[in-house]
């Protein structure tokens, strides 16, 4: 059985190489840390430009709600078996406010509008006029009647017309008028035209945008509707209203009360009120109307401070070419370029000669210039670079080496030795005896010639043969 013997420096230099990879590991790591360090105060001067801000609404849903509540509870509106849903769009933004909108309650007369928007889309295609007749009548008679005076006979004509049954109300192609997906409606607003007030508050606020050139005269029909009667109680002397109620009373018990309009406020606004069993409903629908109707003044005075605080914030200006803006402001002409002379009383820009000022242009040309958003691609760079240089550093560091902690053994540069060699060698009595071994020649050698002269001198002499015979036994 043999014993290899492993110099001690082998085990000394993998562990100095441990320390130097980890040192350089180490290193490497400092550096990325030093150079995150140093670009992420300059992002900023680099970054590219973000995408503005989203600005806060202006209508204060909270407090909206919170005046609703209060309304409820002054008017003893808070039972489980009443109902109250309120949709309202500001026009100016788009922006909505919705109360308890997502309620379904049956249409009544408001199932009119969408089908009449669907009739005058016809008209505004070029495919009827107001004089086609449909069932007898025209199409000005039963659009208006319908609208004007929430005729049911014209409205059932126009469901007919348009390929609907008489309970569903073509509520399947009203769809179209509103931004809702499928799921959201229930299956009564197929099969019975149930409405919410997010609903209804979509299509009015669609049939405002498209106004009489997609859908003519519907606008014109509802203007003159219910002189008096619900949103005009409170509003009718201050501002036009195109408004469309429904009423009816189901078998249930449920008494069913709505308004769909349109106020011309200063920036007209959408305003839809839904109830079921609520007393006194046109003045209680009338109350709300009158209260939003106030807040779209106050949503106007708001938008005005927020357009005039950004017209009254500085932007950048664009000095003419051929000049950059001095430390004051003014600027100043760019060597090389050519600016145009100010306009005098009685003249016209440009027409004044152009003046060279100077042969040697300062501004580096465009393309020279850092494009912008070139900064955080640049710090990317430089971050993937020195990461790369870690790697490399490591990889340089543990070349041809498996790896920290499962490196082989090199093999012994000295030949394997017998076990009893390998025994002597790691003791200290056989370092001595090697010592004395390897010292034994060198001895005998410095005596040799001593014994050669005592041979000589003794040659002739018995008694020097006889110490002779005896030195070499």
């Amino acid at each position: 059985m043999y014993i290899a013997i492993f110099p001690h420096s082998t085990l000394n230099e993998d562990i100095a190489m441990d320390h130097s990879l980890s040192r350089a590991l180490r290193a490497c790591l400092s550096l990325l840390l030093a150079l995150l360090c140093v670009l992420a105060p300059l992002a900023p001067a680099y970054a590219e430009p973000e995408a503005a801000a989203e600005e806060e609404p202006l209508i204060d849903g909270e407090a909206l709600d919170a005046w609703m509540e209060l309304f409820k509870a002054e008017y003893g509106l808070t039972r489980d078996y009443q109902k109250l849903s309120v949709g309202f769009c500001y026009t100016a933004t788009g922006e909505c406010w919705f109360y308890d909108a997502d309620i379904f309650m049956y249409s009544a007369s408001l199932y009119k509008v969408p089908v009449s928007m669907l009739l005058a889309e016809k008209e505004a295609a070029g495919e009827i006029t107001q004089e086609t007749r449909i069932d007898g009548s025209t199409v000005q008679f039963l659009e208006s009647s319908a609208l004007t005076k929430s005729n049911n006979d014209s409205g059932h004509a126009m469901v007919s017309y348009l390929g609907g049954t008489y309970r569903g109300k073509c509520s399947d192609q009203a769809i179209q008028y509103t931004d809702l997906a499928e799921g959201y409606f229930s299956q009564d607003f197929y099969d019975t035209s149930y409405y919410t007030a997010r609903f209804m508050t979509q299509v009015m606020m669609t049939l405002y945008e498209g106004g009489e050139e997609r859908f003519p005269h519907v606008i014109e029909y509802l203007l003159p509707a219910q002189p008096g009667e619900y949103l005009d109680l409170t509003l009718g002397d201050r501002y036009e209203i195109a408004q469309k109620y429904g009423a009816f009373d189901e078998q249930n018990g449920y008494n069913n009360n709505h308004i769909a309009a349109i106020v011309y406020t200063p920036t007209p606004v959408i305003i839809v009120v839904m109830t079921r069993n609520i007393g006194d409903y046109q003045w209680r629908i009338a109350d709300i109307g009158l209260h939003l109707a106030d807040y779209a003044l106050e949503l106007d005075e708001k938008l005005a401070a927020r357009q005039a605080a950004a017209q009254a914030a500085p932007s950048p200006e664009v000095p003419p070419e051929g000049t950059v803006p001095a430390e004051g402001g003014a600027a100043e002409p760019v060597p090389g370029k050519t600016a145009a002379p100010a306009p005098t009383e009685g003249s016209t820009a440009g027409t004044a000669p152009a003046v060279p000022v100077g042969p040697y242009p300062t501004v580096a040309p465009a393309e020279e210039r850092v494009p912008q958003g070139a900064g955080p691609k640049l710090a990317g760079f430089l971050l993937l670079a020195a990461l790369a240089g870690a790697v490399v550093v490591a990889l340089r560091e543990g070349k041809g080496r498996p790896g920290l902690g499962t490196r082989k053994k090199a093999p012994s540069r000295r030949p394997a030795v017998s076990p009893g060699t390998a025994r002597r060698t790691g003791s200290e009595p056989a370092r001595r005896t090697a010592s004395r071994t390897k010292a034994a020649p060198e001895r005998r050698a410095a005596s040799a010639p001593a014994r050669r002269s005592r041979e000589t001198v003794g040659a002739g002499s018995g008694s020097g043969r006889r110490s002779a015979s005896r030195g070499r036994h």
